[in-house]
């Protein structure tokens, strides 16, 4: 395929790096497996091995949020006061819509004072009680929020009485057949064939798969494997959430982000993509309807952007296009 070639071309992987790859291009399919889950004496990586998604997990929380809108449960107008009372008088000018598409101003938890204790969702809350102010007025501007979106996890909870990690199952992970898909509640919830995050150390592979913000669940708590993915996707376009999700912020400064989703117009196509990053683990989900192709890269190692095979698609079809236009 011309574009595993131009990708392999243009991107350079550490000799150690374990990862999953699947490019689907109007028919024609590349997969590639290697490495191992864990340490030298683990299981190899297959594609139903479950990585931790990091940030591509906030499609499930958006997508969570909007079927609830759906449902009359919620709407994008809610003020996040109406639900938790007890936070400071500000939040009752963030609303639901604020917190989907990153233009709320909330507090960066990543800044709390802390040690090396994981925290929890519900710790969160404890932080946003004892604030005092946004970083700008909401609605004004676009600025991502991991905080936003663990916020939102403890919403889809409290205003459906369910735990996240059932609600997720049953409404989304088991309607989409993502039958090795789950919520990691890290030391509680068994993971099927994990892949455990690395990192490098004097040339060495090391693993290393947790600090102290990567217990936390709404911003990037999901473990999910290639094969799981692309039965997400399948699901995800046939349903009217998907069409919300879609829909850019109107902040003005920034419009790529959707509910959970981020939405790009390669030469006149559309590709929506999302991707992750966390200690020792990078994702990356994207897919187009008009171009009919699906990238989808998971790997448990640091030292790589996975936004960076994003990148080198783009450029690859900018190239392809002008080829085309001036033949």
């Amino acid at each position: 395929m011309k574009f595993i070639d131009y990708l392999y071309q243009k991107v350079s992987f550490h000799p150690l790096q374990s990862y999953a790859l699947f490019y689907y291009q109007d028919g024609d399919i590349f997969e590639k497996c290697i490495g191992k889950l864990s340490d030298e004496l683990s299981d190899e990586i297959t594609f139903n091995s479950n990585f931790r998604l990091a940030s591509v997990t906030k499609q499930f929380i958006a997508f969570g949020i909007v079927k609830l809108i759906n449902n009359g449960l919620l709407t994008y107008e809610t003020s996040v006061i109406d639900i938790y009372p007890d936070l400071p008088l500000y939040f009752k000018d963030i609303k639901i819509k604020h917190l989907l598409n990153h233009t709320s101003g909330i507090m960066d938890y990543e800044n709390m004072e802390h040690t090396d204790k994981q925290i929890s969702d519900e710790d969160i809350l404890i932080f946003l009680k004892n604030t005092n102010k946004t970083y700008f007025i909401p609605g004004e501007r676009y600025q991502y929020s991991n905080t936003a979106y663990i916020l939102l996890g403890l919403i889809i909870s409290k205003v459906t009485n369910r735990e996240l990690d059932e609600y997720i199952k049953t409404e989304i992970l088991d309607k989409a057949k993502m039958s090795n898909s789950v919520v990691n509640y890290e030391g509680k919830t068994n993971v099927f064939e994990r892949a455990y995050g690395h990192i490098i150390e004097n040339e060495k592979l090391i693993v290393k798969d947790q600090y102290w913000c990567s217990a936390t669940i709404g911003d990037g708590g999901i473990y999910s494997s290639i094969n799981d993915l692309k039965k997400w996707i399948k699901y995800l376009i046939t349903t009217n959430e998907f069409l919300e999700m879609k829909k850019p912020n109107i902040a003005g400064n920034y419009n790529e982000y959707g509910l959970g989703l981020r939405i790009i117009n390669v030469c006149g196509s559309e590709i929506i993509y999302h991707s992750g990053s966390t200690i020792g683990t990078k994702t990356l989900l994207l897919f187009s309807s008009d171009l009919k192709i699906c990238l989808l890269f998971l790997t448990n190692f640091n030292d790589f952007n996975g936004t960076t095979l994003k990148e080198v698609l783009v450029e690859y079809l900018e190239k392809e296009h002008s080829l085309w236009k001036n033949y």
